[in-house]
């Protein structure tokens, strides 16, 4: 994962833009306490449906 400083964008569309360039997620800290994790939506659905990249059996070991 990539951390940043949200001091360091001007515009969401910067924090949007910085998100698409990698290929893993984008964790933004606001201060001490609070964060956010940005994404493209093909790193989204690798996380969710790589069993690999997770190290499970499939996706029916990933239901809570």
């Amino acid at each position: 994962m990539k951390i940043c400083d949200m001091s360091s964008y001007n515009a969401i569309s910067d924090l949007v833009a910085d998100a698409h360039r990698y290929d893993e997620p984008l964790v933004i800290f606001d201060g001490d306490d609070e964060c956010m994790v940005a994404m493209r939506p093909a790193v989204f659905e690798r996380m969710l449906f790589d069993s690999k990249l997770i190290e499970s059996c499939g996706r029916t070991s990933m239901c809570l």
